[in-house]
């Protein structure tokens, strides 16, 4: 799982920093958009995170008129994160940016001509200019003529799509310089998560409540357009219903007293993507034998078919072995369901009336969930937990997919395949993992009603958002963790509140009460580190739109 951490990483940001724009042989001539005295002049920053100033702020003030520095095409018009900005695409990939605005006197697919009005100014405005996505000094364009030939591929008949991804492009673009002048989270639409983080810290006081669903609206306005307006009002909605009438929990002090459950259980354990039997995973990490399952009756599942060595062997039956290696993990997840509900049929063929309990991280949460619907009626499984499981399909996933079947991602993809032909990137299991793939297709197959489902997810992981753990048929889901993203994934399983969760799952009780803060970091914090990478995916599909 390190390895697939790392990848989506890398090319969620190779995405995130690559701007192209379409252009043909022309010689814009700029002038200033306004007469004011300069207040702040161009300081491209050191490196991403520096301080600086990636455009000309002047002394306007509110009602000035503001007109356009050359003419073009507008891209983008209306507000970004709470502020209007105005896009102007020029011939030889040049565009210039104006706001904060007000009064707009143009839209987007708008011609204008130099000096036309775009609006009227809020106070000071701020005034940049891009050269193939790269800021460049304004004052050095006034009055110069460039010419830049270069031959995009473009139907006309794709004039609407081609917008769109325009716009959708100047959108992220805008919103980086939008957080960067406000002080905010910079190097493309990835540091909007760093900014998530800062917005959560303000909101961790009860009286921030709508501080903090105003600033979750907003960061899905601005970096996710690619979301219907009524999935977000309903998404609002359900979220603070929940954090204003939280559905019952078990007190702290009755957690702390559930007992040992009474009987003999047995455990299922499945692990995730890129596991082995080489490794301990999850089985260790749960401390099993502590809410009372004898070490003999914890036994994990083998990708290669059957049970890994450990656990089973006083069982009554000649139980299938095998051991695993990573890429074990990487063929189609189908196959994967099919030998592990294999695995449930035998343990209940060889433990008739005994609980069978099912435990999955990850992926496994993924393929147990369909195995337990598939032989519900043959096996019923009791309780059954599922740990940072992308049951709706995992957003990085869907990033590296749609990087390695574009232009963005195949090159990389082609030279990984052939140093690593088992990384994961060449598996078909990347494409299962993907919103648009089996586990988004099939996000509706729920657990059986009979089993007490527990869906859990890390509130920082950014290869699983809780938000995408959650699932159909589940009677909780519970989000745990804090905010660092470094290993969130791979260590779920060790956490306390995790071991505190299987307790009350075992014990058939609500899960853990928590305070209106973690309700209001749980509501906004998984989802838009969501978004974020949804917007990663789009903006890789925009590229293609793009050149």
């Amino acid at each position: 799982m390190r390895r697939f951490v790392v990848l989506s990483v890398a090319v969620a940001w190779a995405v995130l920093v690559t701007s192209t724009a379409p252009a043909l042989a022309q010689d814009p001539v700029l002038r200033p958009p306004v007469s004011a005295e300069i207040l702040d002049p161009f300081r491209l920053p050191n490196g991403p995170y520096g301080a600086g100033n990636r455009g000309i702020e002047y002394a306007t003030d509110a009602g000035d008129r503001i007109g356009a520095a050359g003419s073009g095409t507008v891209v983008w018009a209306g507000p970004v994160a709470g502020v209007v900005y105005v896009s102007i695409e020029h011939e030889g990939g040049l565009r210039t940016s104006y706001g904060p605005l007000q009064q707009l006197r143009v839209t987007t697919g708008d011609v204008v001509d130099r000096g036309a009005q775009l609006g009227s100014a809020t106070g000071a405005v701020h005034f940049s200019t891009r050269i193939d996505g790269e800021y460049v000094d304004p004052a050095s364009l006034f009055g110069v003529r460039r010419i830049d030939v270069r031959l995009v591929p473009h139907r006309a008949d794709d004039t609407g799509a081609f917008l769109a991804a325009v716009e959708l492009g100047e959108r992220h673009a805008l919103y980086d310089l939008v957080q960067e002048r406000r002080g905010g989270a910079r190097g493309g639409v990835a540091g909007a998560i760093g900014e998530i983080v800062a917005i959560m810290r303000e909101a961790v006081d009860p009286s921030s409540l709508v501080a903090g669903l105003a600033a979750h609206a907003e960061i899905l306005v601005a970096i996710a357009p690619e979301l219907e307006p009524a999935e977000m009002v309903r998404r609002m909605i359900l979220g603070l219903v929940e954090v204003a009438d939280p559905p019952p929990c078990t007190t702290a002090e009755t957690a702390a007293r559930v007992p040992t459950p009474v009987g003999r259980r047995i455990a299922v354990v499945i692990d995730g993507l890129d596991s082995s039997t080489a490794n301990a995973g999850i089985r260790a990490e749960l401390d099993l034998a502590s809410v009372g399952y004898r070490a003999d009756d914890v036994v994990r599942f083998s990708y290669d078919g059957g049970l890994a060595p450990e656990g089973g062997h006083n069982w009554d039956a000649d139980m299938p072995r095998s051991t695993y290696r990573p890429e074990s993990t990487h063929g189609g997840i189908e196959g994967h369901i099919d030998r592990f509900a294999e695995v449930l049929l035998r343990v209940r063929a060889a433990n008739p009336g005994v609980a069978i309990d099912v435990y999955g991280h990850s992926l496994g949460g993924v393929v147990a969930r369909h195995a337990i619907a598939r032989v519900d009626d043959d096996v019923g499984v009791s309780v059954a937990v599922t740990l940072a499981s992308p049951h709706d399909g995992a957003p990085a996933a869907t990033v590296l997919d749609a990087a390695r079947h574009h232009q963005v991602g195949a090159g990389m993809g082609e030279m990984i395949e052939s140093l690593d032909p088992d990384h994961v990137i060449a598996a078909p299991i990347l494409s299962d993992l993907s919103e648009v793939g089996f586990a988004g297709d099939t996000a509706d197959v729920a657990f059986p009603e009979a089993v007490h489902a527990v869906t859990i997810g890390a509130r920082a992981d950014v290869v699983v958002p809780a938000s995408a753990a959650g699932a159909a048929g589940a009677d909780h889901h519970v989000v745990v963790g804090g905010f660092d993203p470094v290993g969130a994934h791979g260590a779920i399983a060790a956490l306390p509140e995790v071991h505190r969760e299987v307790r009350l799952a075992l014990a058939g009780l609500d899960p853990a009460c928590t305070g209106i803060r973690d309700r209001i970091l749980d509501l906004v914090v998984p989802d838009a580190i969501a978004t974020a990478e949804r917007a990663a995916a789009a903006g890789i599909v925009a590229s293609e739109w793009l050149g």
